[in-house]
Order: C-alpha cells, then sequence, then structure tokens
C-alpha cells in the first residue's frame, strides 16, 4: 500500500527530530569537560607548538569550545544518521535495491571513520606541521584558537566533500536513470573538471595540484564501476 505524501513528510520530521535530539545529547555530555573537548580539537597543532593557542575577545574561548563541542556531537551521533537514513529509505525498496543501499552505507561510514582517523592523525599534523616550518626569529607564529577551529572546520569539511562525492553523484544518477555508459561518455569533462578542482582546493604548487586533480579524476572511475556493478545487479534481477 502506498503512503500518503503527508505520511512520508511527518516520517521525515520525527527522524530529523530524533537525530537532532541525539545531536544535542552527545552535545550536552560534552558540556562535563569542555576543555578536553576542545583540547581534543587543538592536539594535533599543539603536539607542534607546545604551547598555549592565544584568544584576544572574552567571548571567544567560549564560541572555540560550543564549537570543538559541536563537532565532537556531530560525530558522535554520526552512526544515528546513517540509521534514520537507512530506515526512511528501505521502506521503498525492492530486496535487491536494499542490499545495494547497505553496501553503499557500509562503505560510505567505512570511508568515513577510515577518512577522519588518517584526517586526525596524519593529514592534520603533518599539515599542521608543514605550515610551523615558515616560522623564523623574525616571524613567529602566535595561533589563536578560533582561527585554527574554523581551519580544522575548512579542512575537514574539505575531506569530507571529497570522500563523499561519488557516493551522492552515484545516488543522483540511479535516480535519474542513468546508464554507465552515458557516463563512461564524460571522461573527457571529468578529467578536466577533476584538474580544475585541483588547482582551485589546492596551494599554488603545480605536484600537490596534480595529485588532488588525479584524486578526484580516481574517484570518477570509482563512480563508473559502482554504475557498472548496480546496473548489471539489476539486470540480473530483472
Amino acid at each position: 500500500m502506498d503512503m500518503p505524501f503527508f505520511a512520508h513528510f511527518n516520517e521525515l520530521k520525527l527522524r530529523g527530530l530524533f537525530f537532532s535530539l541525539s545531536a544535542f545529547l552527545c552535545l550536552c555530555v560534552s558540556f562535563l569537560d569542555p576543555m578536553c573537548a576542545l583540547f581534543i580539537i587543538i592536539k594535533p597543532l599543539w603536539i607542534h607548538t607546545q604551547g598555549p593557542l592565544l584568544f584576544t575577545h572574552p567571548l571567544e574561548g567560549i564560541h572555540a569550545s560550543l564549537g570543538a563541542q559541536g563537532i565532537l556531537g556531530f560525530l558522535f551521533s554520526w552512526p544515528l544518521l546513517i540509521y534514520h537514513f537507512w530506515s526512511f529509505m528501505s521502506s521503498s525498496l525492492f530486496l535487491y535495491e536494499k542490499k545495494i543501499l547497505s553496501f553503499i552505507l557500509f562503505v560510505l561510514t567505512s570511508v568515513f571513520t577510515l577518512g577522519f582517523y588518517v584526517f586526525y592523525t596524519g593529514l592534520l599534523p603533518f599539515f599542521c606541521k608543514f605550515l610551523l616550518t615558515y616560522s623564523s626569529w623574525f616571524a613567529v607564529l602566535e595561533p589563536r584558537v578560533l582561527d585554527y577551529l574554523f581551519f580544522f572546520l575548512r579542512f575537514f569539511l574539505l575531506l569530507l566533500f571529497f570522500l563523499l562525492i561519488p557516493f551522492l553523484v552515484f545516488f543522483i544518477c540511479v535516480q535519474w536513470g542513468k546508464e554507465p555508459r552515458s557516463i563512461e561518455g564524460l571522461r573527457s569533462w571529468a578529467i578536466v573538471f577533476s584538474a580544475l578542482l585541483g588547482g582551485f582546493f589546492s596551494p599554488p604548487e603545480i605536484s600537490t595540484q596534480i595529485l588532488i586533480g588525479f584524486g578526484f579524476y580516481l574517484w570518477f572511475e570509482v563512480l563508473v564501476l559502482g554504475l557498472w556493478v548496480y546496473w548489471i545487479n539489476t539486470e540480473n534481477n530483472k
């Protein structure tokens, strides 16, 4: 039996409310030790500076602490977002589509978790160490805690955007009924677009631009492979 539009909309509102409440509860837990939550975020930079980060406004410390708690609250409530998305979508899918969606969500969650781990333990400390090499006797870095928090957030969102691109495009292509051959025909445009993204998201250094551009193009090939697997499974189940 088909559910009316408002029934789907009410279910979506309830799931959004439950997720918001879960994220709020995670945020409340972080208030038990707000300085610890803030230190978790600034640790990749602190281990290289071995000194305190500054704030120049009375409210800046509060804003930085709340920002760090919000980031941690979202990270710990991320699995609930995946669960509510699966519960909302699975009721309208066939069995083979549920298997495909389950596989996509599993890979997405694994990539997100692994990506954040690599980002926090490897990329961010390495990048902070690289930036600190520009300090000298006449130009000493005195990092502000709120500036670093914004830097952390922008860097993480950029990495998240990079990791989520193939999954979002895959979902759009499946919804629009695009065949893998039609996406393969866009390979030349994908190369050009990847090169532009590599130049836009990286510093003005050619090797870094090539590396980032190649990463975006590699995701295009992953997208094509995923569409072929989905298309073959769909044809076999008809």
